[in-house]
């Protein structure tokens, strides 16, 4: 990628606009990341919704920057607009010591969790962030004005370059050495260093002072000579052509939300799956604005049309051609990276192709942009998430891109091929739309049936949190399998059978042989009655460990699973505890709200077996917490079934720095008794209990039958997860 650099008789001022452009949009996305991971996401139960949300609030303070610069821009006076954007970059830079938010802004219940995340996003980061989103469009409509007016927009694919590298930075670079405090004052250092940079921008320090119709230097292109204004007669854009710069944006953000909930629904929410769909998102930009090299638009159109039919028929398209094949997780994740990609290739390759020629137009350009940019963000928070049971914006998705692909494809740009062409184009748009119909009916999963049993949904509900869903399942043959399941996404947090026989036998991770069931039986061998919290309800199985005298507390951070439970399934109506509360909101939260005499025998915690995990409930803050309302002789069971995260290491640090003993049980798969394959953790005092139950692990054997390795497996030397301080990346599976 070739920029323009001025030459040794230039401006030495002329380097600032390059450097400040990658440094305000590096600052954009560096605090965003340990804000939302850190602080805000564990907040809400690891919910991705927390980033669809944020996803909304950055968009639309971007698109309020981008028309605060459109109208300043619009004022006749330099000087004028000059002083009043450092007045701005004065007050952000004051504000910008507190850029995480305090334990004040914590959520205190599970409502309005979308006007709750925008509060905390506004209070904490909402000035500072308004005021390097107005930054970028300023220098770059201050940047018209100079030699090197001709390579505006680059600049705006070097602000994604910025961008990217702060996108890889955090995980790789930063999240690993550096606590949450650390990383705020550096942002805040780094903040006021953006606000001095901007200064000798903001007063036109770095512009040549070149007279109309003199020769200006570009070492890109030589010696060039400058246009007088208004020397050329410049279109002023249509009506369609403005449409268009909304339009292309909004559905390219529109498929990178939907991609991404789409991995995370199908696959799972992992941990970095953010990161690897909008560092595509980026690159897209990036590619597009450097150069038009970079897009060939019949090329990424026919890209798209096949990469759409590869990904949404992964299952149906072998099944036509009567081929066998058994795709795995890399392949669904790696085909929508791919369609992700040419989409937005295609969107921004577009988008720029119709881009202003007068470069007055500038900001009203990207102000456009990003008013479509809102809007994925926007349609999917507040419409999707409120309205719809499923992620049937993907769909809808895929056919708008389907409509543009074709449309590029198949137009004619001034030849006379004419109505063939045209009708060819139809044809193919019309033939995508009913295939991706066929491949992606959002109903077709809701009710299968096979020659040796039948699923049908019960019911599903979507909200912030995701989905929770309830399927019924009914075995021909063998009626007492008979059962129904409870999903929260495409997880498994429940099952119950529906023969009476059957009914109350605990199930799935909870069996009485697993590591939480052998904790309870002998607790409730101690004792004649017990305190039990359990963190994570799902379709509350371990109520049916309960006697009358004990008394069971249920956290619950999803009041849709709380529904779910007492509507579809009777473990907790049939509960025999004499006590039993349910506590709906962040368990930790509700756990430090508890009186200090309340004292619990066991607390469970099982919140942990998706891909995106709540690390505020696995800190050294938090298990202080569970600490102080254990009973001396208590336990801490924690479930750490996890296939994307090895959190082994995590929890026996946690014990260690308790002084607690552990063990820990790992539980193969039992079809005939529903029994998931799982692994337990418990931390206690009690050494009689360590005796009795030893620890059991997994081993993995090669096909002569020898050990290659056994599960879990600690990984030391990792840092102490604190409430400052964690690191998922040395425990990626």
């Amino acid at each position: 990628m070739t920029h323009p650099l001025p030459s040794q008789s230039c401006n030495p001022w002329s380097f600032v606009p390059f450097a400040l452009t990658i440094f305000t949009s590096a600052f954009l996305l560096f605090q965003v990341q340990p804000l939302l991971s850190k602080q805000i996401l564990p907040w809400f139960g690891g919910s991705p919704a927390v980033w669809t949300t944020a996803m909304l609030f950055f968009q639309t303070l971007l698109c309020l920057g981008y028309l605060y610069a459109h109208a300043l821009a619009a004022l006749p006076s330099r000087k004028t607009q000059a002083r009043i954007h450092v007045v701005l970059l004065v007050l952000a830079a004051l504000l910008a010591a507190r850029v995480l938010p305090g334990a004040e802004l914590r959520p205190e219940s599970p409502d309005s969790p979308v006007f709750q995340v925008l509060l905390i996003l506004g209070a904490s980061v909402g000035l500072p962030y308004f005021c390097l989103a107005t930054t970028g469009p300023l220098v770059q409509h201050w940047f018209t004005s100079t030699a090197h007016a001709s390579s505006v927009f680059r600049l705006y694919a070097l602000s994604n370059v910025g961008s990217f590298l702060a996108l890889l930075s955090f995980p790789y670079v930063l999240e690993p050495w550096l606590e949450q405090q650390e990383m705020g004052h550096l942002w805040t250092a780094g903040f006021w260093v953006f606000a001095l940079l901007c200064l000798p921008v903001a007063l036109g320090a770095w512009q040549n002072k070149t007279p109309a119709g003199a020769a200006h230097c570009d070492a890109a292109v030589g010696v060039v000579p400058v246009t007088p204004e208004g020397s050329a007669s410049k279109p002023k854009p249509t009506l369609v052509q403005r449409l268009s710069w909304v339009a292309l944006p909004a559905l390219a953000s529109l498929v990178f939300i939907a991609t991404t909930d789409q991995i995370s629904h199908d696959v799972a929410p992992e941990p970095r799956l953010w990161i690897s769909t909008l560092g595509l998102y980026l690159v897209t930009f990036i590619l597009t604005f450097d150069h038009p090299r970079w897009y060939r638009p019949r090329l990424f159109a026919l890209l798209t049309l096949v990469l759409l039919l590869a990904t949404s028929g992964l299952n149906d398209i072998p099944r036509w051609l009567g081929i066998d094949w058994d795709y795995g997780v890399n392949e669904v994740r790696w085909s929508h990276y791919a369609l992700l990609f040419v989409v937005c290739m295609l969107c921004h390759g577009e988008l720029y192709r119709r881009r202003p020629v007068d470069t007055g137009r500038l900001t009203e350009f990207y102000l456009c942009m990003s008013i479509g940019g809102a809007f994925g963000g926007l349609f999917v928070t507040l419409v999707a998430t409120q309205f719809f049971d499923d992620y049937h914006e993907w769909l809808m998705a895929l056919v708008l891109v389907a409509l543009l692909a074709c449309h590029v494809l198949f137009r004619l740009e001034g030849q006379s091929r004419g109505r063939v062409i045209q009708a060819v184009g139809a044809l193919t748009a019309v033939v995508m739309v009913a295939l991706l119909f066929a491949m992606q009916n959002p109903w077709s999963w809701r009710e299968v049936r096979q020659d040796d049993r039948s699923e049908v949904l019960l019911d599903q509900v979507r909200n912030f949190y995701g989905t929770v869903s309830v399927k019924e399942r009914r075995f021909v043959s063998e009626p007492k399998r008979d059962d129904r399941v409870f999903f929260s996404g495409n997880v498994t947090h429940g099952q119950q059978f529906l023969s009476d026989a059957l009914r109350h036998v605990p199930t799935t991770y909870y069996a009485r042989d697993s590591g939480i069931g052998e904790t309870l039986k002998w607790a409730m061998d101690q004792k004649p009655s017990l305190s039990v919290a359990l963190i994570g309800l799902g379709a509350g199985t371990l109520a049916n460990y309960a006697r009358q005298a004990d008394a069971y507390d249920f956290y619950e951070i999803n009041p849709a699973a709380v529904q779910f439970a007492q509507k579809w399934f009777d473990n907790l109506s049939s509960c025999k505890a004499g006590e039993q509360n349910i506590l709906l909101g962040d368990a930790r939260l509700r756990m430090e709200q508890l009186p200090k005499d309340k004292l619990y025998d066991v607390i469970v915690l099982d919140a942990f077996t998706g891909g995106s995990v709540p690390i505020h409930l696995l800190t050294r803050e938090a298990f202080q917490i569970y600490r102080t309302h254990l009973k001396p002789d208590g336990h801490i069971a924690i479930n750490i079934t996890n296939a994307y995260l090895n959190l082994y290491p995590i929890v026996k640090a946690q014990a260690e720095v308790l002084g607690m003993a552990y063990r820990h049980k790992y539980q193969a798969v039992d079809e005939v008794r529903n029994v998931r394959r799982n692994l337990h953790f418990i931390m206690t005092h009690d050494q009689a209990y360590l005796k009795a139950y030893p620890s059991v692990n997994r081993e993995v054997r090669d096909d002569q039958g020898r050990v290659l390795r056994s599960e879990p497996y600690d990984q030391p030397g990792l840092r102490l997860w604190t409430d400052q301080f964690s690191s998922i990346a040395p425990i990626v599976r």
